[in-house]
C-alpha cells in the first residue's frame, strides 16, 4: 500500500496536467499514488494519464461532470494511503514535495493538517492569460526578451516555456526563470499582518484549501468528506477546512512546502463570483457560527479582515459576549436572503 494518495481532480486542463505530472515522475520518494478523477474532459486527459502510467502509480476514473465535491469524493473512497494530499492539477510541484508533506505530518498529532505555499508560474503563453502586473514586471526581470515575447504572441497560438523534458528531470534554473509572485491563495497579507506562526490569528482555517494540502486519512473519514451541496466554483474546501478546525485541527504552515500554479485562461469571471456569492451563502446557513459570518463578509469585503479577527479575539475570551455577537451577526445574514434569492 502507498503511504501517500494524491487527489487530483480534473477537467479540460490536459496540456498543464502533463506538466503537473511529469513533475510528479520527478518526486525524490516513489511510494505514492495519484488518484485522477476526470470530471468529464472532452480534451485528450485520458491520453495524457495513459501516458504516464509506466512512470506512475497512477488510478483513473472518469465521470460525467459532477462538479469538484463529487470528485474528490470519488477519489478519496479510492484511496490507500496513511496519508492524503490535495494538488490541483496545474500545479507543477517540486521534487521533495511528497516527501516534504510526508515528513511534516510524521510523528504529528493525527489532527494535524499541513497547508503548503502556492506560487505563480507561466507555463504556457497564450493571448490575455490573467498574471497581473507584478507578474509581468518578475517576468521581463527574469527574461529580458519576454515583453516582445508576450507583445508578438498571436490569437490562438501556444508558445511552450516549460516542457515535460525541464521537468522530469527536473531543470530547476529553467523553471524559476518563469516563476513569479506569492499566489493570492498563500494569503500573503495574512501572514505580513500576523507573522509566521499566526499565533494570534483566529481564522487559520480560511488558509486550508485544496491547492495543496494534507492530513492523515484517518482524520479526514472521522469529519467526512467534501459536502456536494456546494456547486460551481469555491467553498467546498474551505468548507472542509473549517470543520477539520471544528473538529480539533493543528494547522501547520509551510512555506519551503511550495507548487507552482501554471497561469491558463478563466472561465466566466461573473459566473464564478455567482457561484462564490452562493455557495458562501450556504456555508453560513450551514454552519451557523460567528466565524462563518465574519468570513462572509470579510470575503464580501463587508469588514476588514483585522476587525474580523479582533472580533473573534473578544468573543473567545467571553461566552456570553460570543453569543451576542452570533445572534448579531445572524441577524445581520438572515436580512441577506432575499439579495440572494434574486441574484440565482
Amino acid at each position: 500500500m502507498s503511504q501517500a494518495s494524491v487527489i487530483m481532480p480534473t477537467y479540460n486542463k490536459a496540456e498543464y496536467l502533463k506538466l503537473t505530472l511529469a513533475s510528479f515522475a520527478s518526486q525524490s520518494v516513489q511510494d505514492f499514488e495519484i488518484i485522477i478523477i476526470d470530471d468529464g474532459s472532452t480534451d485528450d486527459t485520458k491520453q495524457v494519464v495513459d501516458n504516464y502510467k509506466n512512470l506512475l502509480n497512477i488510478r483513473y476514473v472518469f465521470q460525467q461532470n459532477k462538479g469538484r465535491s463529487r470528485a474528490r469524493n470519488t477519489g478519496l473512497q479510492l484511496a490507500e494511503g496513511d496519508i492524503i494530499i490535495f494538488n490541483d492539477d496545474d500545479r507543477i510541484v517540486l521534487p521533495d514535495y511528497i516527501a516534504s508533506h510526508i515528513d511534516q505530518l510524521t510523528e504529528q498529532d493525527e489532527r494535524t493538517v499541513v497547508i503548503g505555499w502556492k506560487k505563480n508560474m507561466l507555463s504556457i503563453l497564450k493571448p490575455r492569460l490573467p498574471f497581473s502586473a507584478e507578474d509581468m514586471l518578475v517576468l521581463v526581470r527574469q527574461n529580458p526578451e519576454f515583453a516582445a515575447m508576450a507583445t508578438d504572441v498571436k490569437p490562438g497560438v501556444s508558445v511552450p516555456l516549460i516542457t515535460e523534458e525541464h521537468l522530469n528531470p527536473y531543470h530547476s534554473e529553467r523553471v524559476e526563470r518563469y516563476t513569479t509572485v506569492d499566489g493570492y491563495d498563500s494569503f500573503p497579507e495574512i501572514f505580513a499582518e500576523y507573522g509566521e506562526d499566526l499565533k494570534d490569528f483566529q481564522l487559520k482555517w480560511v488558509l486550508g484549501t485544496t491547492a495543496n494540502m494534507s492530513l492523515y486519512r484517518s482524520f479526514l473519514q472521522e469529519i467526512g468528506s467534501f459536502d456536494e451541496q456546494y456547486k460551481g466554483w469555491g467553498m467546498e474546501d474551505t468548507d472542509l477546512s473549517y470543520r477539520l478546525y471544528k473538529a480539533g485541527g493543528l494547522f501547520r504552515f509551510c512555506s519551503n512546502l511550495i507548487n507552482l500554479h501554471q497561469f491558463h485562461p478563466r472561465g466566466n469571471a461573473f459566473q464564478a463570483e455567482k457561484d462564490f456569492r452562493r455557495n458562501s451563502f450556504y456555508f453560513c446557513n450551514k454552519h451557523k457560527s460567528l466565524e462563518a459570518y465574519l468570513f462572509y463578509r470579510w470575503t464580501h469585503e463587508e469588514i476588514e479582515l483585522k476587525t474580523a479577527n479582533n472580533i473573534l479575539q473578544l468573543a473567545n475570551h467571553d461566552e456570553s459576549v460570543a453569543e451576542e455577537l452570533t445572534n448579531l451577526y445572524a441577524k445581520g445574514f438572515a436580512s441577506g436572503r432575499e439579495e440572494l434569492s434574486g441574484n440565482k
